[in-house]
């Protein structure tokens, strides 16, 4: 009997330091609590129309949240509550693996502004001048913007498509609209915004 408990022992240690192994490889205790320490709770500004992984629907851009969570399994998720009616969205990051904080760093940047629109405004005059930091903020973009300022107006696009024909390189950025298999592009020329659509 004896040595069946000691056998059970052994074997309950090995599992319990094998599934340590499998979490500690996945991200470090130590780096979700940077994590941690650095997002939850804060307040911030939506750079984008957050989706919900579920049926929680969406959250406009330029809203003021609160970061509720940030989830470093699987692809990373960043659960967020809007101020006035509290509602809960839970937006995908996409991370590929290994998930590392800086991962985590880059993707919210793409998803959330950390500076009150005030001091963005300041910033954009200063980098763009007042039109244009006038069209960032209010995702305008203009023909002649730089693909800088278009990043900054209208986001992250989905997908990128570039090519080149008799020395002019276009680009074309796609963006998902509320509308499934519909898009919104801009289309650049030699590195300046040629068209878009409304």
């Amino acid at each position: 009997m004896r040595k069946l408990v000691l056998a059970g022992l052994v074997l309950t240690a090995a599992a319990c330091s094998s599934v340590k192994d499998v979490v500690n490889k996945d991200v470090p205790l130590e780096v979700q609590q940077q994590i941690d320490e650095e997002y939850k709770d804060r307040y911030v500004w939506t750079r984008v129309q957050l989706q919900d992984l579920g049926e929680g629907g969406t959250i406009p851009r330029d809203e003021k949240v609160r970061i509720v969570d940030v989830g470093t399994h699987k692809a990373g998720d960043v659960t967020v509550e809007t101020l006035k009616k509290k509602n809960r969205v839970v937006q995908g990051l996409n991370l590929t693996k290994p998930v590392t904080k800086a991962k985590v760093d880059s993707a919210l940047t793409e998803f959330f502004w950390f500076d009150d629109p005030t001091l963005r405004h300041v910033e954009f005059i200063r980098k763009y001048g007042k039109d244009t930091a006038k069209a960032i903020m209010n995702h305008d973009v203009f023909a002649g913007m730089t693909p800088d300022a278009a990043l900054e107006s209208w986001g992250k696009p989905a997908m990128t498509e570039r090519s080149e024909r008799n020395g002019v390189v276009q680009e074309r950025w796609r963006y998902p609209t509320n509308v499934a298999g519909r898009t919104k592009d801009i289309l650049f020329e030699n590195g300046k915004v040629k068209s878009w659509d409304q």
